[in-house]
């Protein structure tokens, strides 16, 4: 069986976790991703808008280093996903930032 892939363009309302919730909820039910738990596809939507709408309070010098350079270029086209999610240590990384505040984009 292949996996599947899917991406979400990157729009103002990923960053709200409502809206995440309810586009989690959809991919759920219409089996586009699977082997990811409606937290995990939620998580994973709001930590790319996030990143994406805060890139901007990021000192200029860092934005041109190569590790956030590759984190900005893994946002700005939307929302990758894939059947079975990420690494372990990526889910973290978005369950962390499911719990940050959200600052006016």
């Amino acid at each position: 069986m292949n996996k599947k892939y899917l991406n979400i363009p990157m729009e103002k309302k990923l960053y709200n976790r409502r809206n995440c919730m309810n586009i989690a909820r959809e991919i759920e039910e219409t089996a586009k991703i699977e082997g990811m738990t409606l937290g995990q596809l939620s998580c994973e939507i709001f930590a790319h808008a996030f990143v994406f709408y805060n890139f901007r309070f990021i000192p200029k010098v860092l934005k041109n280093l190569p590790l956030f350079k590759s984190v900005y270029r893994s946002v700005e086209d939307g929302v990758d996903l894939e059947d079975n999610g990420d690494k372990l240590v990526r889910r973290i990384a978005y369950r962390i930032i499911w719990f940050l505040p959200a600052i006016p984009a």
